[in-house]
């Protein structure tokens, strides 16, 4: 669909309000034209000796004419700009509700500022093609067919002379209006790119001030920014020329006007009356013609920035995006739970290597099942297909014997609660935090989820308790803290089954058991999937898992894997000999797998 089709249905939405907007705009244009047409009638009578009352009569009839077409001109703005209003409304409203539906794979392709620029800026542009841009269209247009109308019925040859300029002022509009929508395409890519450069900086400005690069992000901004400024004073250069340009070709019509419409008072061949209103017509047209290029330059800016619009709104969903939005996240979800079954799953992200080749486990109801492996192994891949975040293969993954991607999706992601590695808080309060993932989750339920994750003593600490206020994707809480606080979010929707992603990531060891206790009190009664790296919370699964670059390699019994000394008990050891010499936490060696080469695991399951 072409970014004008698009812009019309959104404008059909208010075909009523379009619609009058444009009648009153027609009955504006009667008036404005009917006062040259009165001056002529009154110049007339003047030259055949009017009285002082029949020019009162006149005069009287300009004034109304005025006025009237003043109350029209501002009905039809109220509703045709009101209508752009509402036209930015929806689509700001469509644009926000598609990012929700969209995969992760989507947003990872956009950087967060451009995705605001595209909401925020583009987003304004359409409005102000829909709303006033669309006023002076409309304007214009009634503006030329009227005024030609009454012009060609006081002399069609001096109409003819008057257009003349025409055929030159419709093709440098055209010309200068294809360069304004390339050049303000440019602007508005520029602002997006800005806009990530300063949600990047904002995000990562403890970063940036602990390496002291403050000049260096300073100069990197000034360039982008001086950028910026170039291609925003080409526009402007361009859109000054089109102006005054336009303007002095119209002139040169009028004195056109002027010496041939003189002569032809002087010949007799029309009235002094509808000379003066012919001259009136030609200024009536004088605005009309000079905003052309402005009105054409509004339309190709909006366009373009309906067209970067356009780029996330055709991104695909996904399969199940309509289910999701069709939930409802305050009613109550049917209950999905029962086994986690991964049976010969292999998955690639686009334009990747296989993450995960031919993966087969349980894990079984109730029980906990820990996946472990260096980075890059595939852990985290296994929840992001537990929880449809990306679409598993038919089959390859099923929650009580039932493929996932014939759950519902609402209902599925109610039943799975996800557990990020990197514990992501909004800047709300604590309590707005916890009840984000069940809004219908009361105080008690929120304090027992709490206790539950052993956090809530120390949010009762706080000055302001639950009240407290979180910066900025949680960073004023400790890491420990936010990791606790993200599992007390996802234990109040009451969830059948838990995927914890490497909750020991990036906390000490004294933080690893308070979590650790977390997660033995959360997970009693659930069905709980953890991802890690820590073999010491992998020792108090039911099972073990080891995956080395996507490949299942050995699985067991921790005590069992201990015993049998392959990959896992190398790992145990090496894990165990970096925490008695207090290396930081890490990854305890991709080698101590590569070395032992074998998948002894095979698919035994549980």
């Amino acid at each position: 669909m072409s970014p004008a089709s698009r812009v019309v249905r959104y404008m059909l939405a208010y075909r009523r309000r379009y619609v009058g907007g444009i009648a009153c705009l027609v009955v504006a244009t009667g008036f404005a034209l009917g006062i040259p047409w009165t001056v002529k009638r009154a110049v007339d009578a003047i030259a055949a000796g009017v009285d002082q009352a029949g020019l009162a009569r006149f005069a009287g009839l300009i004034v109304f004419l005025a006025l009237a077409h003043g109350v029209a001109r501002f009905a039809s703005r109220a509703a045709m700009i009101g209508a752009g209003q509402w036209v930015e409304h929806d689509l700001r409203r469509d644009l926000y509700e598609h990012l929700q539906r969209l995969p992760p794979a989507v947003h990872q392709r956009h950087r967060t500022g451009d995705l605001m620029a595209r909401a925020t800026s583009d987003v304004s542009a359409v409005r102000a093609l829909s709303g006033f841009g669309a006023t002076m269209l409309v304007q214009t247009s009634l503006a030329f067919g009227g005024a030609l109308i009454a012009m060609s019925l006081i002399d069609p040859w001096l109409t003819a002379l008057a257009l003349a300029p025409s055929p030159v002022l419709i093709a440098i509009a055209t010309r200068l209006s294809h360069a304004v929508e390339v050049q303000s395409a440019g602007v508005q890519d520029q602002i997006g790119v800005l806009a990530a450069r300063v949600q990047d900086n904002l995000a990562g400005m403890p970063v940036v001030r602990a390496y002291t690069m403050e000049a260096r992000e300073i100069a990197g901004f000034r360039r982008l920014n001086d950028e910026f400024l170039v291609r925003s004073l080409r526009l402007a250069r361009t859109q000054a020329i089109a102006w005054p340009f336009m303007g002095l070709i119209a002139g040169a019509g009028t004195l056109v006007v002027l010496w041939m419409g003189g002569r032809a008072v002087i010949d007799g061949r029309i009235t002094l009356g509808a000379f003066v209103a012919f001259n009136g017509y030609v200024a009536y047209l004088a605005w009309p013609t000079i905003a052309l290029g402005w009105t054409l330059a509004n339309v190709r800016r909006g366009l373009a920035s309906m067209r970067r619009v356009a780029e996330i709104l055709d991104e695909v969903p996904g399969e199940g995006a309509s289910a999701a939005a069709a939930f409802d996240p305050d009613a109550a979800a049917p209950r999905v739970d029962g086994a986690i079954e991964f049976a010969e799953l292999t998955f690639a992200y686009a334009g990747r290597d296989p993450a995960l080749s031919e993966v087969s486990f349980r894990v079984p109801e109730g029980g906990l099942v820990a996946v472990v492996g260096p980075t890059g192994s595939g852990k985290s891949t296994l929840g992001l297909l537990l929880c449809r975040l990306f679409e598993p293969p038919a089959g390859t993954v099923r929650i009580g014997g039932r493929d996932v991607r014939d759950v519902p999706l609402g209902a599925l992601r109610r039943a799975v609660a996800y557990v990020p590695q990197e514990p992501f808080l909004f800047s709300r309060s604590i309590r707005d935090n916890l009840a984000f993932a069940d809004a219908r989750g009361g105080g008690e339920r929120l304090a027992a989820a709490a206790r539950t994750a052993g956090i809530a003593e120390e949010i009762e600490r706080f000055p302001a308790g639950w009240d407290t206020v979180v910066g900025e994707r949680g960073l004023t809480l400790s890491g420990g803290q936010r990791q606790r606080a993200t599992l007390a979010r996802a234990l109040v929707a009451d969830p059948a089954i838990l995927f914890l992603d490497d909750p020991f990531a990036s906390v000490d060891p004294g933080k690893e058991a308070e979590i650790l206790a977390a997660i033995r009190a959360a997970r009693r009664g659930r069905t709980t999937l953890l991802a890690t790296h820590r073999l010491r919370a992998a020792h108090e699964a039911d099972w073990v898992v080891m995956l080395d670059r996507g490949v299942l390699v050995e699985q067991g019994r921790p005590a069992d894997l201990l015993g049998a000394g392959g990959v896992y008990a190398r790992f145990w050891r090496i894990q165990q000999i970096e925490d008695e010499l207090g290396r930081p936490d890490g990854d305890p060696g991709d080698a101590a797998v590569r070395r032992d080469g074998g998948h002894g695991g095979g698919r035994v399951r549980p």
